[in-house]
């Protein structure tokens, strides 16, 4: 058949293996371990991948020569096992793939995949870096009795589709694809990324083979120009900010040093490195090669955060339930709602019976505290879309962390305070040095003249907050003339620290105002928990505006949206993170326990809601920065406006009364 072009089309439908992701390595291992477990130590990789395409069954028996098919089903059964741990961290896809679906998505064509692979395992690839309902149909192995080359898969999906055959184009590797693209009787291209070659391929009608998918693009207008090997701009400025963050954490090293910003910085080194390919070629693979095995760990566990805690599979054999003797098939008893995996209680079950009682709230609570750790925004997305059974409520998790933290700090801060007197008097003589210094400084600067009013003002103030400070840790008589609070100063200061005191006096004058208002203050002070939920409006905010403004959502309307409602849910959740975070970090005095919010340092703060948020909107390591600093700016902006409008209202409710 002559080669033509596939701008006609309006759908295409792709096999998966060796068409658009490399999964042999996977393959070849849980064959390998079934094989060998089962005495066929001597068939070849080569032979392995040669029966990729087939059914389980039809491979065995091709590597085995068995045909029994009890053997037959028990070495899939064993296989599948296999796969379940080996076969989605060892699967990636070809480079040209993701473009090729996203630039056939641009025509307006409907795309999906027809493979013999179990549509979940397509899904946990393709999931990783496409959103959910990219694809207009996946049609795995479980969804068809008979298998390719048996057009059933094939005819199924265009049946789903609604689309006519003349309209479909079947692209596969293999002659088993060839094969099926003719039973059911549409287009077929074949692609010569497996082991199948183009003169195999050739002996079926078809519309073209091609070397790689991109040759489907052909057609299409040429695409602007993006070198590949050139470090973008916003890299280089991002390389050099976490240069310089690690340079000044780092040094000198005779203070206490992280280096979070210096991992930080050689992790995102790595990265732009093999995403410009700056590396040589040579030297990438066989880096890749040396660093497979972690490779595929970081692989697995970046499933493990996207998917999170997978439900049990269901039972099928029948139960009789112990609670209220009703027979059933399923995990729980549909009468009383009781697990069929109920045990008689034996010395061995103490330790975890134990554990469940103190961290288990509604068996949820352990299971949001392990979330909150390593997959925060995947969580938090998901719980707000409905896959909720498995998780505790925001507010109910962020108030028992709250009450745990504060329980690890009367257990933790004694311990640390029986030491804390001995360093007080240096550590008192060095604070009183410090701020005489900065005085001298300041007044120095100030002596020379400061050309801008402004300037002036805010040093003039600066200097008389330090002056108090000196004034409320020395006795009178040991200030130095300069460092004395004149009178005008003092009533300055009287004044700038006022506007409570301001408040304190106008509701003085309502006794029953004058009466609510002590005890809110009484009761807010030391509230930890209050000045927690107190801030989340503000970020909640921030949240909204910054990544779902009215731009963004025109600019990606497909993207992940929430209503403010549930961005308060998500900054309690994120709040929830960082107390959990601070118990953890409290015993090795890395959580300040005075601080009337949260008690670790804002760059970490910082650095969560980079890493949360980049997870819940599934954007880009870049976006989500900028777009976390807007959102603090926003919730600055916001407490601002707040602060300024109850201050207005109070000056105009003095004026009036």
């Amino acid at each position: 058949m002559n080669e033509q072009t596939f701008m006609h089309y309006t759908t295409y439908l792709f096999d998966f293996d060796y068409t658009l992701a490399d999964s042999s390595r996977g393959i070849v291992l849980c064959f390998r371990h079934v094989l060998e477990r089962n005495g066929y130590a001597d068939v070849t990789d080569d032979a392995i991948r040669r029966t990729i395409g087939k059914t389980l069954e039809e491979s065995f028996s091709i590597l085995t020569g068995e045909t029994d098919p009890a053997r037959l089903a028990d070495f899939k059964q064993q296989y599948r096992k296999e796969a379940d741990v080996h076969m989605t961290p060892n699967t990636r896809l070809f480079p040209e793939t993701l473009d090729v679906l996203r630039r056939l998505k641009g025509r307006g064509a409907k795309v999906g995949i027809i493979s013999t692979k179990y549509r979940f395992r397509i899904h946990d690839t393709m999931d990783q870096h496409l959103p959910e309902d990219f694809l207009d149909i996946v049609v795995g192995g479980e969804d068809v009795t008979r298998a390719k080359p048996d057009p059933e898969g094939l005819l199924h999906a265009i049946t789903e589709l609604g689309v006519e055959k003349t309209d479909v184009l079947y692209i596969g590797d293999s002659t088993v694809d060839a094969e099926t693209a003719l039973a059911a009787g549409v287009d077929f291209a074949g692609v010569t990324h497996g082991v199948t070659t183009a003169d195999e391929l050739a002996c079926y009608p078809h519309c073209r083979i091609m070397a790689s998918l991109e040759e489907l693009l052909e057609d299409d207008p040429p695409a602007k120009p993006r070198p590949r090997r050139r470090i973008a701009i916003r890299q280089i400025l991002l390389l050099l900010f976490l240069g310089w963050l690690s340079w000044a954490e780092s040094f000198p090293l005779d203070e206490e040093s992280t280096f979070i910003f210096f991992t930080l910085f050689l992790l995102y080194l790595w990265k732009v490195a093999r995403r410009r390919r700056i590396l040589p070629t040579v030297a990438e693979d066989w880096l890749k090669e040396r660093l497979h095995p972690l490779i595929v760990r970081c692989r697995a566990f970046h499933i493990r955060q996207i998917r999170g805690k997978v439900p049990a599979p269901l039972n099928t054999h029948s139960c009789t339930c112990r609670n209220c003797g009703h027979t059933f098939t399923g995990n729980f008893c549909p009468r009383c709602g009781q697990s069929r995996g109920i045990y008689r209680f034996q010395l061995k079950h103490a330790p975890g019976n134990l554990l469940r009682s103190l961290f288990r709230v509604d068996g949820k609570f352990g299971h949001t505290l392990l979330a909150l750790l390593y997959r925060p925004g995947h969580m938090m997305r998901g719980f707000m879309q409905g896959r909720r059974a498995a998780y505790s409520m925001p507010l109910q998790t962020l108030f028992l962390l709250v009450a745990f933290y504060l329980l690890a700090v009367q257990l933790v801060i004694p311990k640390l305070q029986e030491e804390k007197p001995k360093l007080t008097d240096a550590s008192d003589t060095i604070r009183v040095e410090n701020i005489r210094a900065s005085i001298a400084e300041l007044q120095a600067e100030r002596a020379q003249g400061v050309d801008d009013s402004l300037m002036a003002t805010v040093t003039d103030a600066v200097i008389l907050t330090l002056k108090q400070d000196l004034a409320e840790a020395l006795p009178a008589d040991s200030l130095r003339p300069n460092e004395k609070l004149k009178p005008d100063e003092k009533t300055a200061y009287a004044l700038g620290k006022g506007i409570g005191g301001q408040i304190d006096s106008f509701i003085s004058q309502v006794p029953f105002l004058n009466r609510v208002w002590e005890l809110l203050k009484r009761w807010s002070h030391g509230n930890r928990t209050l000045h927690v939920v107190a801030i989340l409006p503000f970020f909640a905010i921030g949240t909204y505006w910054s990544f779902q403004s009215r731009w963004q959502v025109r600019r990606h309307p497909q993207r992940v949206r929430f209503n403010l409602m549930e961005h308060f849910f998500i900054q309690a959740y994120i709040a929830g993170q960082i107390m959990l975070l601070s118990i953890l970090l409290l015993p090795f005095g890395w959580a300040d326990s005075d601080s009337e919010v949260f008690a670790l340092p804002w760059s970490v703060i910082f650095l969560l809601f980079w890493w949360d948020l980049r997870q819940l909107y599934l954007c880009s390591w870049w976006t989500s920065l900028w777009r976390t600093l807007l959102m603090f700016a926003y919730a600055l902006l916001f407490l601002v406006l707040l602060a300024g409008a109850a201050y207005g209202l109070y000056l105009v409710a003095a004026v009036l009364l």
